[in-house]
């Protein structure tokens, strides 16, 4: 009665499993996760002189399974597999300690009696040699993000390889190279500019399998702490819409379409400089003598714009060429406007300063530097209380010097 039973209770295992087995391998998805690797399915012993790489095979856990036993073959030159391990298991893993090659594995289950239950189809996976990097040096030692330069670090040492990854460190922070070229004793690493940042960093190489080494120090910096920027020039007025300035009791004074007589200047400082641009503040000024004959009067007036503004400036061309962009706000103010009539004194000053808005664009040239030319446009937009309010251009051509 007991072998009756014993065996009773064997058959039923044994279709459980082999059900578990039959549907693992119609189901595409139980087969993936049969064997799907871990995120970290290796590690190094170093308890030993040299350090010893063990690679860990893992599969799913079955609930009707007392063991397991792995079967571990390698390929040879010919492409046929030798045997090379054989272990047995109740974990749902096995560790090995297999050189640098191209293996397959298998794995036999065995019931809750420890009799054979199934095989899973062979698995094969790669092994690849792991080499100790070494760095003896490297050139440049760093980069300057206000040149415009090639951002390549070449890389000298030993086991440098094309599957290294290769960093720029700091800290938390990690400068992956964007690509590079690796032939052993050499390595060509090329940066994106746009992940670049100041800082002193270690030159980092971590080869496949985990070995790494470092050496420092790279600098990225500024070459200067920050740019000032003067200029002065010719600036005049192109009214667009609105009034310069509005009278309620008699015609709009300044009705023509430009106004010639204009000087203007501009002063900027560049603290934050980056390959993707530099930032800053800019103060710029304009002045304009406002006119018009209307035969029996003329109106006279002296317009003044000052504004501080965001500055963002991109550097072309080895320097030779900068683009600004700049926006911000201040004050239009019409100083000393008066009326002239041909015969009689002339009308009282008036002075008067409303809120305004400013978007400029401009272009410095370097012809000879550290001397440029500034040319370029500002909108501005005045918020006067009359109705429309005015709106104007102020192109400008300037000559400065960087310091």
């Amino acid at each position: 009665m007991a072998n009756k039973m014993r065996n009773f209770i064997s058959v039923i295992l044994l279709t459980c499993i082999s059900l578990s087995a039959f549907a693992q391998a119609e189901n595409p998805a139980a087969e993936t996760a049969e064997a799907a690797p871990s995120e970290i399915n290796y590690y190094i012993d170093y308890s030993e002189a040299e350090p010893r790489f063990i690679q860990r095979l893992i599969w799913e856990q079955s609930n009707f399974v007392y063991r397991y036993e792995v079967i571990v073959e390698r390929q040879q030159n010919n492409g046929s597999f030798t045997e090379v391990e054989r272990l047995s298991t109740e974990e749902s893993f096995a560790e090995v300690s297999l050189p640098a090659g191209n293996y397959r594995y298998q794995i036999n289950l065995f019931d809750l009696l420890d009799e054979y239950a199934s095989t899973t189809r062979w698995r094969e996976f790669e092994i690849i040699r792991a080499l100790q990097p070494e760095l003896a040096g490297f050139s440049p030692s760093n980069f300057y993000l206000d040149e415009e330069k090639n951002w390549v670090i070449t890389l000298r040492g030993q086991n440098l390889l094309p599957r290294s990854e290769i960093f720029l460190v700091d800290g938390n922070r990690m400068i992956r190279a964007q690509s590079h070229t690796s032939e052993g004793n050499t390595s060509i690493a090329v940066f994106s500019p746009v992940s670049l940042s100041v800082g002193k960093f270690y030159v980092y190489v971590r080869n496949p399998g985990g070995l790494d080494t470092r050496l420092g120090t790279f600098t990225i910096a500024n070459k200067k702490p920050f740019d000032m920027n003067i200029s002065v020039g010719y600036a005049p007025i192109i009214p667009l819409y609105g009034y310069l300035f509005k009278d309620s009791d008699i015609e709009a004074p300044f009705p023509d379409s430009f106004y010639l007589l204009g000087a203007g200047a501009k002063i900027s400082i560049v603290p934050f400089k980056r390959v993707w641009g530099n930032l800053g503040l800019e103060v710029s000024s304009s002045f304009t003598k406002l006119k018009h004959d209307f035969g029996s009067y003329t109106p006279e007036a002296n317009a003044l714009n000052t504004h501080l503004s965001f500055l963002y400036q991109l550097y072309f061309f080895e320097k030779f060429l900068a683009l600004n962009v700049s926006l911000g706000a201040g004050a239009f103010t019409l100083m000393d406007f008066h009326y002239k009539y041909p015969v009689g004194n002339p009308t009282e000053n008036i002075t008067s300063a409303i809120p305004s808005a400013a978007a400029g664009l401009s272009f410095m040239i370097f012809v000879f530097k550290p001397f440029f030319i500034n040319l370029g446009a500002d909108f501005i937009h005045a918020f006067s209380v009359d109705s429309p309010m005015p709106g104007f251009i102020t192109p400008f051509l300037h000559v400065g010097f960087q310091l």
